[in-house]
């Protein structure tokens, strides 16, 4: 029976919120044995880094028709995008069922897992309030983008402002980007860089990262936290807890919302019917930017959250040696095969590479075209890996073909690979046991890696091919078309390379001049024709008197030279003699009508004559010599 398979869409793989939602999701899927796969997928309108909007081609993969659920990290993405553009983002998708993280979503066929925001603000306000003593509560909202968790946060904040009789002070309230920058910038610009003090006693933040950019502007400032202004923040990450003093912070239990969120899928998946719109309690976590003491059980926490800042630098001791691993040019196969250790070293059990047949262009705000089909290029499965060959398969049915990973219901991260803007495919890998934030920095240095590999093997096949094209451009333009011996241009290169190489190593050789004997006969008895079958026999018969290592080139009409290095002068004899009997063989081989002979002159060449040209000259004189006998003992025959 075929396993589940969800597939979930995030924007940013690596923040607490990400991993501690994905840790969640795959912690069901792991229970149930259901695949789940990672897409780190920006939207085309992402403006951080110049080419991370790359990665919204991985949304392709949400369209694949054995995925059964899709699950959506939603509030991520409303930082651009309000809920009715998003649901047209999704429109390619809505033919599937989606579980929306976060937020509502107005599409067909979705189920909504929400975080409790008004009972937990009740909760934040009256522990503000009644324990802390609080009287003006300044708030840091999202709200300069266009999220809609930010705005139910800033709703609740009102609500409860009310409830305890406070009045709202739009001079106290600020609109960040959920992020430490903005947080800090936007209380410089209202407050001035010039500011010592406040005038609120409590500070909430739409999110722990403005929560810590807000307390890093008060330390900057001199205003001390818990003692002139208390800090609350939201999503209660690591740092929140490593930082000091400690932020007090609203835990919304991510991982539960994925737990809940995978749940679902499940239920839904199985025909059982699931609630809508699920809300998922969140809880007050109390530390010391709220005036309390830290107590030990809450050290340990900090300690355990150190440790885990402390891990992410350990980890970076393992990309340091993949850089070091990866820094050579290799052709694609050589290097596939040499990654093998740096996947073993770091947890993943499983990792495919997938690649297109070619490069894909793909620019800003434009749509991504998935090829039709694409080929697994690398296996590696067990501690084992392997090259495959013409592996291709429909990207629009599977992610991966079925029988790769055959029997895993692991969770897997899906991540593209590009460089600059160009798409190579994509790659498969499991989730080991070192954290989302260390295997997506892991995966995008492979990533460059393989897109260089593909480049240096494409231009090297390239670059081997021009070579071959010239060589027989080069050869065509140095042989002679009748006969296929070397031309005279190809004669004069290569004989006196073979000329040079004797001299300096101290050898010596013949060169000599051979003219058929008779051609002006032949041609005006049998035609031209048979002309051109008479020099082509000529060539033949030089060839299989002469060795394979002397240079043989026609250098117009019937005449021929050889540059032969090493042949003793005093062997020429014999060989007129074995030209004589080979042109008889020839001659009877193709039924000739005629006889045919040449006339052959000879001259040595040594350290002191060695030029080519002045040889053949030389050569050429020999051979008029004999021509004169030849046509001596035809006349007294």
């Amino acid at each position: 029976m075929k396993n589940l398979k969800f597939l979930v869409m995030t924007e940013e793989i690596c923040s607490d919120y990400s991993r501690q939602v994905i840790d969640g999701i795959c912690h069901l899927c792991s229970q149930k044995k259901i695949e789940c796969v990672v897409c780190n997928v920006r939207h085309p309108k992402y403006s951080e880094g110049i080419f991370e909007y790359q990665y919204w081609a991985g949304a392709k993969l949400l369209e694949v028709k054995d995925v059964d659920v899709v699950i959506v990290l939603t509030g991520i993405y409303f930082s651009t995008y309000t809920a009715e553009e998003f649901a047209e983002v999704l429109e390619p998708f809505k033919d599937k069922k989606i579980i929306s993280l976060s937020q509502k979503l107005p599409v067909k066929n979705s189920w909504a897992i929400l975080s409790d925001n008004e009972t937990i603000f009740e909760n934040a306000f009256e522990f503000l309030v009644k324990t802390c003593g609080s009287k003006r509560i300044a708030f840091m909202s999202a709200n300069k983008t266009s999220s809609i968790e930010s705005k139910m946060r800033f709703d609740a904040y009102k609500k409860n402002l009310r409830a305890y009789r406070m009045i709202y002070d739009d001079s106290i309230v600020f609109h960040g980007k959920f992020t430490m920058n903005s947080a800090y910038e936007e209380l410089e610009e209202r407050l001035g860089k010039d500011c010592t003090s406040v005038d609120f006693d409590t500070f909430i933040a739409a999110n722990d990262q403005m929560a810590l950019g807000a307390m890093a502007f008060f330390k900057d400032h001199g205003i001390k936290v818990p003692e002139q202004v208390k800090v609350l923040g939201y999503d209660d990450i690591n740092e929140a807890a490593a930082i000091q003093p400690s932020l007090s912070s609203i835990s919304p239990f991510n991982f539960n919302l994925g737990y809940n969120a995978a749940m679902t899928a499940f239920m839904i998946s199985n025909g059982i019917d699931a609630q809508k719109d699920f809300t998922s309690p969140a809880n007050l976590v109390i530390r010391e930017s709220t005036g309390y003491e830290y107590c030990q059980h809450r050290k340990t926490l900090r300690t355990e959250a150190l440790n885990q800042l402390v891990l992410r630098g350990y980890d970076n001791t393992y990309i340091y040696y993949l850089l070091d691993t990866i820094q050579c040019n290799d052709a694609l196969d050589v290097f596939l095969r040499r990654i093998q250790k740096a996947l073993k070293e770091v947890d993943i059990k499983n990792f495919a590479v997938v690649l297109y047949d070619e490069p894909v262009f793909y620019k800003r705000l434009t749509d991504f075209a998935m090829p039709e089909k694409v080929k697994v290029e690398y296996v590696y499965e067990n501690g084992v890996g392997r090259i495959l060959k013409d592996k291709y398969f429909s990207p629009q049915e599977h992610i991966l073909p079925p029988e790769i990973f055959e029997g895993t219901a692991m969770s897997y991260i899906a991540q593209s690979i590009y460089y600059g803007e160009k798409q190579y495919g994509y790659m498969v890998y499991s989730i080991g046991g070192l954290g989302l934030v260390f295997y997506n920095l892991y995966a995008k240095a492979l990533s460059n890696a393989i897109a260089n590999s593909y480049e240096y093997t494409t231009q090297y096949v390239k670059n081997l091919e021009l070579q071959m094209e010239n060589y027989e451009l080069e050869q065509t333009s140095r042989t002679d078309e009748l006969t296929g011996v070397l031309n005279r241009r190809g004669l004069d290169i290569q004989g006196q390379k073979q000329i040079d190489y004797a001299v300096a190593t101290g050898g010596h050789g013949v060169v000599f001049y051979g003219d058929m004997n008779g051609l002006k006969k032949i041609n005006d008895t049998y035609g031209h024709e048979f002309g051109d079958r008479a020099i082509k026999a000529e060539a033949e018969i030089l060839k299989s008197a002469f060795r394979a290592t002397d240079t043989i080139g026609r250098i117009g009409g019937d005449e021929f030279a050889i540059v032969a290095a090493g042949f003793p002068i005093k062997k020429i004899p014999e060989l007129k003699d074995k030209i004589g009997l080979r042109c008889l063989e020839v001659r009877d081989k193709y039924q000739l009508p005629f006889d045919i002979s040449i006339s052959l002159g000879a001259i040595e060449f040594d350290d002191k004559l060695s030029d080519l040209n002045t040889l053949l000259k030389f050569a050429d004189q020999q051979q008029y010599v004999e021509k004169r006998k030849f046509h001596e003992m035809e006349g007294k025959s």
